[in-house]
C-alpha cells in the first residue's frame, strides 16, 4: 500500500484543455514544460480557454462471462469492449471551439478593416466528414506544483452540442471525445496519463 501521501491528492482550478488536429507527429510536451505554458506544448496545440464543471477522463471495459457446466461462477471474463472518453464544457463561445466540439463544419473569416467590422463564421454544411482531434488535459497538482497530463491521441467527437444562452449563467459548449486507437504510431497508442515529478 502506498500509504498516506497528500501530494497525490489533486484538486483546484488549475485546469487547461488543449487540442490539436490529429496527426502522426502529435507529441506530449516535455517534462520540463511547466503547467500553464501553452507555447511549451509545441506543435499546433491550442489552449481552449475557460471551462466549466471540471475535466473528466473515463475508461470503461465491458467483459463477457465464460460459464462452464461444472462451476456456478464464471471461470473467466473476456474483454469485449473498451470505451475511453475525455469530457469538459468549453465556456468560451467561438467558431473554433464550436468546430472542435462538433467535429463538423468549417470556419470562414473576414478580417476587420479600419472603420469596417469583420466576422468569423462557423459553417455547417450538408456533408458530414469525421474530423479527428487530439485532446490534452493539463492539471496542476497542488502538492508537488507539477503537472498531471492526460492525452487522448485520436479522438472522435461524440457530443450532443447544445448552447443555452440564459441570464443566470454563462453559455457553454459540451466537449466529449471518444478516444480511438491511433494506428499512426508503432506501437498503437490510445491515451497517455503522465504524472510529472519534480527534479532533484
Amino acid at each position: 500500500m502506498a500509504g498516506f501521501d497528500q501530494t497525490q491528492v489533486i484538486a483546484g482550478r488549475n485546469l487547461i484543455v488543449y487540442t490539436e488536429p490529429w496527426g502522426a507527429g502529435n507529441t506530449m510536451p516535455a517534462d520540463t514544460i511547466a503547467w500553464g505554458d501553452p507555447p511549451g506544448w509545441g506543435g499546433s496545440w491550442v489552449d481552449k480557454g475557460f471551462t466549466r464543471d471540471g475535466l473528466q477522463f473515463r475508461m470503461q471495459v465491458q467483459r463477457n462471462d465464460v460459464n462452464v457446466d461444472q462451476v456456478v461462477d464464471p471461470v473467466m471474463r473476456i474483454p469485449q469492449r473498451r470505451d475511453l472518453n475525455m469530457e469538459t464544457a468549453l465556456a468560451q463561445i467561438n467558431a473554433q471551439n464550436l468546430s472542435d466540439a462538433t467535429g463538423q463544419g468549417s470556419i470562414s473569416t473576414v478580417p476587420s478593416q479600419p472603420g469596417i467590422p469583420g466576422h468569423v463564421d462557423y459553417i455547417v454544411s450538408g456533408t458530414i466528414v469525421d474530423q479527428y482531434i487530439t485532446t490534452g488535459f493539463d492539471i496542476l497538482a497542488p502538492g508537488t506544483l507539477q503537472p498531471v497530463r492526460i492525452v487522448g491521441w485520436k479522438g472522435l467527437v461524440m457530443a450532443d452540442v447544445t448552447m443555452q444562452f440564459q441570464v443566470q449563467d454563462a453559455a457553454r459548449i459540451a466537449y466529449n471525445v471518444a478516444i480511438l486507437p491511433d494506428t499512426s504510431s508503432v506501437p498503437t497508442r490510445v491515451a497517455t496519463f503522465r504524472i510529472v515529478t519534480a527534479g532533484l
